[in-house]
């Protein structure tokens, strides 16, 4: 009707509408179904370690589970200790944020009352995720083995949030350092040994009671 009424009214010519083009249809991505594989087998893996534990893990055996070949599986993570380092790096981040919720829980108390905070959270998730907990530190990969994307950063965060809270106390970077490296390592061999029940049956009160005599300590000699 429009193009009648130019033509017939106006006198003009209207231009020849353009033809339909089809748009063409985007392929399907195939890193949409490799990230999907991917998370499938980390999810499977992460099930296997927090029921049986890292020994369980085996390439067929999680292979089989996310219905998928043995060689898919490779082809993802290069091996099975690729694989590994993902469920692990997962859990890092997990432990990354239960100490964040707890740092920032705790902000704006004393010094030792803040590094307890963090202490704490990370017993009680060693103790409820203990197999998950266990892999990160079991686990032996090759020394040039390179690390999934961001896993060294995730690392560094844990030991980032106890340096932060020693800023006012070691105001000298490496020393201060050092510190929050010595205060995580004592930290996590009083937890070690408790959920191992090296020394004595785990006891969780007892294991509080020693960490806070080595907090109680560091911040006495601070």
């Amino acid at each position: 009707m429009v193009r009648n009424l130019c033509r017939s009214v106006l006198g003009i010519s209207p231009r020849p509408l353009p033809p339909k083009v089809a748009m063409p249809r985007k392929p399907p991505r195939k890193d949409t179904y490799r990230d999907k594989l991917k998370a499938r087998l980390i999810g499977v893996a992460e099930a296997v370690i927090a029921e049986r534990g890292l020994a369980a893990v085996q390439a067929r055996a999680i292979a089989e589970a996310a219905e998928c070949s043995v060689g898919t599986l490779y082809n993802v993570f290069g091996d099975i200790d690729g694989l590994i380092l993902e469920v692990s790096h997962r859990t890092l981040r997990d432990i990354g944020e239960v100490l964040t919720a707890a740092a920032r829980r705790s902000a704006g108390l004393p010094l030792e009352a803040r590094l307890m905070a963090l202490a704490g959270a990370y017993l009680d998730f060693a103790t409820v995720n203990r197999r998950r907990w266990r892999a990160i530190f079991d686990h032996q990969a090759a020394e040039d083995r390179v690390l999934p994307e961001g896993f060294a950063q995730d690392r560094g965060r844990l030991l980032a949030l106890l340096d932060a809270q020693l800023a006012d106390v070691l105001p000298e970077p490496e020393a201060r350092s050092d510190a929050a490296h010595a205060l995580f390592a004592s930290v996590h061999g009083i937890v070690l040994l408790a959920l191992d029940a090296k020394l004595n049956p785990f006891d969780p009160a007892r294991c509080e009671r020693q960490i806070r005599f080595v907090v109680g300590k560091v911040v006495g000699g601070l």
